[in-house]
Order: structure tokens, then C-alpha cells, then sequence
């Protein structure tokens, strides 16, 4: 069922920020807000000369897009940048897609997703920025390539549920990888600090 992996992937986050992530995180009810709004505006669209658009799509674009103004200038610039190399990536995945289906040996979300991911965490280590560039990458990706399609003669809805599945599926992935990282950071802190004090006792 197309759309299932989003509404999972984002209630299974909603439910993570709102009752086990750190209560000391002042960013943990703006993060439980975002995800209950993309949830309520998943099903929302809107049509305009022709072109079906998600309202979901375009509030999360707005919403990237000002985050990655408030960064540092040099750290704003490359997520630009970054983004229009993910943006190349997910039109050219999709166009081959299209042209040559034969060689989509896996399910497309997942897929996509993978591509999208490798991609992202090769440009950028911080999480915020890789969600960022996920984000503005993958949207006007979907964006330019309905503008490509349309001038074939194609009709193409811009912010389908099946690009959010991919698109959550790559998000959780980044978040998990983060969370992995700080894990495996933290027992590698706390194995050091017993290995010290075992040497102190020797």
C-alpha cells in the first residue's frame, strides 16, 4: 500500500521524540510537532496549471530551505551545493527508471532510498546538514523532473506517496546511523574509563 512505509516510518519517530528521546533536548517538541504536521498534511494537494502538488512537498521545502539559510554561510553554501548533486542523482535514478525499468532489480522505494542515502552521508557528516540535503535534494528533484516529464507529454504528480516512502526510509536510515555512531561513542568512552581504572588498581 502506497504511502504505508511514510505513515510507519513517521509515527514510529513521533513516538521515539515524544516519549524516549532526552527530555532535556529543548528541540524534542519542535521535532514531535514537525512529524504530527507531516502526518496531517500527507494526504493534502494542490493543483495548478495542470500539475498536482503536494502541500506536504512544499511546506517541508520552505521549511528546509530556512534552516539551511540560519547555518553558517560557508556550511549553507555547501548544503546548496551538495543538494543540487542529490537532486542530479535522484532525476537520473528516476529517469533511468523510466527509460530502462529492466535494470530496477529491487523494489524502487527501497531503492531509491539507498541511493539517496549512501549519497547523503558521503557529502556530510552532521546530521542536521545530511537531513537538510536529503530534504532540498530530493524535492526539487522531484520537482524538475515533473517539469521534464510534462514537456514529453507525461503527467506526473509532484510529492506522490511513494516519493515520501523513499523518502522517509532514507531519513530513518540517517537518523539510525547517527544513533548508532553516538552509541558505539559512548561505550568506547565508558570502555576506555574501566580499562583506566583497572590500570589504576594494578
Amino acid at each position: 500500500m502506497e504511502g504505508s512505509i511514510f505513515l510507519f516510518c513517521t509515527w514510529f519517530l513521533w513516538i521515539f521524540t515524544t516519549f524516549f528521546m532526552d527530555k532535556r533536548n529543548q528541540k524534542r517538541t519542535e521535532y514531535s510537532m514537525y512529524l504530527l504536521l507531516a502526518i496531517i498534511l500527507s494526504e493534502l494537494n494542490w493543483e495548478w496549471q495542470h500539475v498536482r502538488f503536494s502541500i506536504l512537498l512544499l511546506v517541508v521545502l520552505v521549511i528546509s530551505f530556512f534552516y539551511t539559510s540560519r547555518l553558517h554561510w560557508k556550511k549553507s553554501m555547501y548544503c546548496i551545493v551538495s543538494s543540487f548533486f542529490a537532486m542530479l542523482a535522484y532525476i537520473t535514478y528516476e529517469l533511468m527508471a523510466i527509460i530502462d525499468p529492466i535494470w530496477v532489480f529491487i523494489p524502487g522505494v527501497w531503492l531509491k532510498a539507498s541511493i539517496l542515502f549512501i549519497l547523503v552521508i558521503l557529502l556530510h557528516r552532521n546530521i542536521v546538514c545530511q537531513i537538510l540535503i536529503l530534504s532540498i535534494g530530493s524535492m526539487m528533484g522531484e520537482i524538475v523532473l515533473s517539469f521534464i516529464l510534462r514537456s514529453y507529454q507525461m503527467n506526473y504528480s509532484i510529492g506522490s506517496m511513494p516519493f515520501f516512502d523513499s523518502f522517509m526510509l532514507g531519513m530513518l536510515g540517517m537518523i539510525s546511523l547517527s544513533y548508532l555512531k553516538k552509541t558505539l561513542a559512548r561505550w568506547e568512552q565508558y570502555v576506555f574509563m574501566l580499562e583506566k581504572e583497572r590500570q589504576k588498581n594494578l
